[in-house]
Order: C-alpha cells, then sequence, then structure tokens
C-alpha cells in the first residue's frame, strides 16, 4: 500500500465512474440501455470510492449514474403498467369466453385420470428446490457473473470467527464497538480472477453480503484487520488464474449462529 500522501492518487475508476454516468444521464429515456449504464456508473463508482480514488469524479459519476438508474426504473415502470393493462384485458375477455354456456361432453373421464393427478402433484412436490435459495444454497466455489454478463471471479470463504467482537477491538484501537445486541463475524475470502480485463478483489466486499437460514442479509463494515489479515480493498487487480486471499467483517445480530453469502439474488453454502 502507499503512504498517505506519496505518488499519485489512481483514477482509471473514478473517470470509469463519470463517463459512464454521463452516458447513462444521456440515455436514462433509452429503455434497458440507460438502466444498464445507469447501475454500471453506479458500481464503478462506489468500486472508486472504496478504493479511495479521486473523489470528485467518483461522487459524480454517482449521482449521474443515480440519477440515470431513477429515470431508467421510471421507464421500466411505465413499461410494466402497460403490459399490467393488457394482462387485465386478456383475464376479462377470458373470463367472459368461460362464461358462456358449454355444452355437457358426452365423453366420460378415463377411470385412471385421478391417479395421473395424483403421480403428478407427487412428483411435483418431490422435485428439489433449485440451487441458490436459502433451502438449497449454491455450492462453492461460487462463480460470480458482471451486470453486463461474463464471468467475472471464482470465490470461496469461510468463516474464521463468528464472535469477533474481542478480536476487531484488538485488531485496531480505531475500530468501532459492536453495538448492543450486536457482534462482529468475520470471513476469509479467497478470489480467483477470470476476467481477461482483471477484476478488484475490493468487488466482493461490495458484492457479498452475510445472511441467515431465516433471509435476513447484512453488508461488509470497514474496520481494520490485524498483521497478516489483509482486508479485500488493499489486493491487487486480479487476472485470469491469479489469487488473493482477504477478510471482511459483518455485524449481525448475536442471536444468529449459522450463516450463508448472498449474491445478486443467490445464497451460497459456506
Amino acid at each position: 500500500m502507499q503512504a498517505p500522501g506519496s505518488g499519485t492518487q489512481p483514477t482509471g475508476l473514478s473517470i470509469a465512474a463519470l463517463v459512464v454516468g454521463i452516458l447513462a444521464f444521456l440515455t436514462g429515456l433509452v429503455p434497458v440501455l440507460g438502466l444498464l449504464l445507469a447501475i454500471a456508473a453506479v458500481v464503478l463508482a462506489i468500486m472508486a470510492l472504496v478504493k479511495r480514488q479521486a473523489k470528485k469524479m467518483a461522487i459524480t459519476g454517482l449521482v449521474l449514474g443515480g440519477v440515470a438508474l431513477l429515470t431508467g426504473l421510471a421507464v421500466a415502470g411505465g413499461g410494466d403498467d402497460s403490459s399490467d393493462s393488457a394482462s387485465t384485458a386478456s383475464s376479462v375477455v377470458e373470463a367472459a369466453e368461460t362464461a358462456k354456456p358449454t355444452e355437457p361432453s358426452e365423453q366420460e373421464t378415463p377411470p385412471n385420470a385421478p391417479a395421473a393427478a395424483d403421480e403428478s402433484e407427487t412428483a411435483s412436490e418431490a422435485a428439489p428446490a433449485a440451487a441458490g435459495t436459502v433451502e438449497n444454497p449454491a455450492p462453492q466455489p461460487y462463480t460470480a457473473k458482471g451486470l453486463l454478463g461474463g464471468e467475472k471471479y471464482s470465490l470461496t470463504a469461510r468463516i474464521v470467527d463468528a464472535n469477533a467482537n474481542a478480536a476487531v477491538a484488538q485488531y485496531n484501537m480505531f475500530n468501532d464497538e459492536a453495538p448492543a445486541g450486536f457482534k462482529y463475524v468475520v470471513a476469509e475470502l479467497t478470489m480467483t480472477g477470470i476476467d481477461p480485463d482483471g477484476v478488484e478483489p475490493s468487488l466482493a466486499s461490495v458484492d457479498l453480503s452475510l445472511a441467515t437460514p431465516e433471509g435476513n442479509r447484512y453488508d461488509g463494515e470497514y474496520i481494520m484487520f490485524g498483521d497478516g489479515m489483509p482486508s479485500m480493498s488493499d489486493g491487487p487487480t486480479l487476472y485470469p488464474g491469479s489469487k488473493f486471499t482477504g477478510y471482511t467483517a459483518y455485524l449481525v445480530p448475536d442471536s444468529a449462529q449459522s450463516f450463508l453469502l448472498y449474491d445478486n439474488g443467490k445464497y451460497i453454502a459456506f
């Protein structure tokens, strides 16, 4: 790590956030494209702030991306309303057709029809839940995908301290104490690069939340770790095949005892 005030402050992510934010702002009324650019601008700006790059450009990109995101959601919402209206009209027509009197069928129901229905219901009940749910979390290693598609990195994780209040206090005297009724949980993350353009380990701190089996999710907390425990934000850019192991901390209720990881609508087992 560079000492404060030494060298040139990196600006790559900040510039990218600003440029994408401007594009998102200009295309905010374009369905899909404006929304995707807005999301990308917000993510880039957050990454730039996490990496402590040029703050003004990152914040400007974040604001432009946020405005474009709201505009894109409003446009998408308008389209959904039209779809709902069309669906409602279709339902009315179907209801009217259903209400017409029908002639009794001369064909008798086959004797084995109820048995076939029962078999179908039994097969449906026996089908396992899709991987990535709370009931059936996805296994490790977990492969993360980018906002615009494509695999970014793979990751394995483990809980190293599920009740880390005392450890966090020992890591650094300036770390905040856990609020009453909460505790720190420290996890070790090992990221392997996949994206040919490279990926920042700090992205895992932004992407991943700690979840409980009840479905509650908790974002990472910024703390200073002890010697030999680098933060995920300290890692170098990872290219295909390169690895970095770092740590992140989460604040959860004292009552939480078992955990999952959560990313982009998917739960991952430890």
